[in-house]
């Protein structure tokens, strides 16, 4: 079957659904981890292929290829393109007829028909269930349970938001205030959203309201009820799933936060939401350094202080000790590419401690040296633009500046650090 000459026109045709107000967080949500192989695990030499593909619009897209035998014992297989929703996918399923061996390619899909509708619902990681039902009188209807054969490569199935993370997303933590909307409560709160490499946390705190249950709304879905004890309460969410928390299945992004009790809202985000932050990658023109970028509509940076595409810049430079702490070593490294620009200190064979780092004559961070299992004391600190996670805002250039890194008010390392 050629099916790639069609599939273009089918998923430019689907509707996502919109989840329900009234649904719960769910158990666990389709993810990009749940791509692979899986076993008819019943039946003999059967199952299917599963692929999460995401479409021009960001918009997440399920494709299966479902392998099989007909009456006759030979090789039968079909495609479904489907919809995700929560834990579940809703496929509409296709099959070609009159397809011979190696046939030449034609045009239309004349070849390519509609034969029913599956459903895949998963119930972990690893295992779920098929529901099917096509107008094949040798098909017909009816299920079949499966489970996991295949996964991609280095990736971890958790069933949370944090499978889908962007490798290069914009990392960090944002909080936003919860403000009583009822007339005559004194009470307050916040919610916080981190993402760290693999990880993903959402958490809301409450103070001031009376005990009670509440439920937390996020958007206009139930996300879930927490209990309010001595005028606190709280309700946590993680991707992979903690000790104590719920699994994070949903994005709180660009989202309105509420609290209700019994007779309605008592606390909101009102127009705080958590900001979706681009990427370099993805048409940001505020952090594109590619020489081929519109410098005139939002880029930051000049036609001497570019990189083209693929290449990177880089001026690295070793600082020298002053004699203040004899054997002190260090490196600073400034790199651009078209997507970044990033510039780091290093220091070691200095006493564990807490080191200024002094650029320009302006201390910018303090550099933490700690003692290594097998290398001795390191210590490190990253500016970059766009920041990431762990690491400061690169606010200022540090090429043609002095570098210098203190001690109790004195220079230990020192380097003027080369414009280019």
């Amino acid at each position: 079957m050629r099916m790639y000459r069609w599939l273009p026109g089918l998923l430019a045709g689907l509707i996502l659904m919109v989840f329900s107000s009234v649904v719960l967080s769910a158990e666990l949500m389709v993810t990009r981890g749940f791509t692979g192989a899986w076993d008819q695990v019943n039946q003999e030499s059967q199952g299917l292929s599963l692929q999460i593909i995401e479409q021009a619009d960001d918009s997440r897209v399920a494709l299966t290829y479902w392998y099989t035998y007909g009456a006759d014992r030979t090789s039968a297989w079909y495609l479904g393109v489907g919809q995700i929703v929560d834990d579940h996918i809703n496929f509409d399923l296709y099959n070609a007829q009159g397809v011979g061996f190696m046939e030449d390619g034609k045009p239309g899909d004349d070849a390519v028909r509609p034969i029913g509708t599956m459903t895949m619902t998963f119930t972990s990681c690893d295992s779920g269930r098929v529901d099917f039902d096509t107008s094949h009188d040798e098909v017909g209807r009816g299920s079949f349970e499966i489970g996991r054969l295949t996964e991609i490569m280095n990736t971890k199935c958790s069933g949370g938001i944090s499978d889908d993370m962007d490798p290069a997303a914009m990392l960090g933590e944002q909080r936003i205030q919860l403000t009583s909307t009822r007339e005559g409560l004194n009470a307050s709160g916040h919610a916080r959203y981190e993402d760290a490499p693999g990880r993903s946390q959402f958490e809301i705190t409450t103070d001031g309201l009376p005990d009670g249950n509440y439920h937390l709304y996020v958007g206009m879905d139930d996300r879930g009820e927490f209990i309010v004890n001595g005028g606190r309460g709280e309700l946590e969410f993680s991707s992979p799933m903690e000790n104590g928390k719920m699994l994070l299945t949903f994005d709180p992004h660009e989202m309105q936060i509420r609290i209700h009790d019994a007779t309605g809202e008592v606390l909101s985000s009102l127009d705080g939401m958590f900001v979706r932050e681009s990427h370099g990658h993805d048409g940001d023109q505020e952090h594109d350094y590619s020489c081929d970028a519109d410098m005139g509509n939002g880029g930051n940076h000049n036609a001497d202080d570019c990189v083209a595409d693929g290449e990177a810049l880089e001026v690295r430079a070793d600082l020298v000790s002053t004699g203040q702490l004899p054997g002190a070593s260090g490196e600073a490294e400034w790199e651009m590419t078209t997507d970044f620009i990033e510039f780091s200190v290093e220091i070691e064979d200095v006493p564990a401690g807490d080191y200024p780092l002094v650029i320009g004559g302006i201390e910018v961070a303090t550099i933490a040296a700690r003692e290594m299992m097998h290398s001795g004391v390191f210590g490190r600190v990253m500016f970059r633009d766009p920041q990431l996670y762990g690491g400061y805002a690169l606010d200022f250039d540090p090429r043609g500046q002095t570098i210098e890194v203190m001690q109790s008010g004195k220079v230990i390392l020192k380097v003027d650090f080369p414009a280019e």
